[in-house]
């Protein structure tokens, strides 16, 4: 096995879970899922089961559903987003990857951009031709083939963690972007509190106690990146961090019930005190183009 960071050899088990082995690389200190838990297709694991589970985050907003859907935390990410992009461009083509059912297109295309998306569930790439606005392909990114320095934004909701190669993912994505383009991402923290907690949960009780960690690794989402280890991904890829924020958990994203919702509210205080939160915010660019 070797790093798809920094292409070494040297991996070392992180956790040894009932499901999955969580891995991580000596030199870079790249976090993955291993094992026989990645081995089926992303396209197979997307399927309506997957969305319905988790309905709040998905269908019960106030896109999808303008008169009893509320702005969760989510949402509210979506136009913070928008209006960095706003910002910084004034509307052009816009690129969602990974867009599921089409949701933050559908709130960029209310802005006067055009809107695209991509996504491998055909489940939610119907229900978004159905519901929105825009050009929506089923698939990989890399199959659609899109033209040379086509689209003057790509975003990546909840994405870059999800793909089975990050790096060959971006390289298609500057590929695709102009020159003065923008990449706007959000993906979990491998240094968050939550999780710096869970793994000295798990270390100290020899393993014995794997709760939190199986709560927070799972086989939807392959990688795990530090500020470190995803400016170095991007640096690889062709592309400079901008700006980087961090931002606690949105709650409609904790499915647990309600009291593991209050601890999770109460953690998200103290990340935002220690500078640990769980998600990370990052606004890059061709680094051929920046300054």
């Amino acid at each position: 096995m070797v790093c798809r960071l920094c292409e070494s050899k040297e991996i070392a088990t992180r956790y040894h879970l009932p499901s999955l082995d969580v891995l991580q690389c000596r030199q870079c200190g790249l976090i993955f899922i291993g094992g026989q838990a990645v081995a089926s297709s992303l396209a197979d694991r997307y399927t309506d089961t997957y969305y319905e589970e988790r309905s709040a985050y998905y269908y019960q907003n106030c896109v999808v559903d303008p008169e009893g859907g509320v702005e969760h935390g989510t949402i509210k990410d979506f136009r913070h987003g928008l209006e960095i992009i706003n910002s910084l461009k004034q509307p052009g083509r816009i690129l969602d990857v990974g867009c599921a059912m089409g949701i933050f297109p559908a709130m960029a295309g209310r802005e006067g951009w055009q809107v695209y998306g991509v996504d491998v569930s055909d489940f939610a790439i119907e229900f978004a031709k159905k519901h929105f606005e825009g050009e929506y392909h089923s698939g990989y990114l890399r199959d659609v083939r899109f033209p040379d320095r086509f689209f003057d934004v790509v975003t990546l909701w909840d994405s870059l963690e999800h793909f089975e190669n990050p790096l060959e993912e971006l390289l298609e994505i500057r590929r695709i972007l102009k020159d003065d383009g923008i990449l706007l991402f959000d993906t979990p923290n491998a240094d968050s509190l939550m999780r710096y907690v869970a793994h000295w949960i798990y270390r100290l009780s020899g393993g014995t106690i794997h709760y939190p960690v199986r709560k927070l690794y799972h086989v939807y989402h392959l990688y795990y990146f530090s500020a470190e280890t995803v400016t170095r991904l991007l640096e690889r890829a062709g592309f400079r961090v901008q700006r980087l924020e961090r931002k606690t958990i949105p709650l409609v994203k904790a499915r647990a019930g309600k009291m593991e919702k209050l601890l999770v509210r109460g953690l998200s205080w103290l990340e935002r005190a220690f500078k640990r939160e769980y998600e990370l915010f990052i606004l890059a660019v061709r680094e051929d183009s920046a300054s």
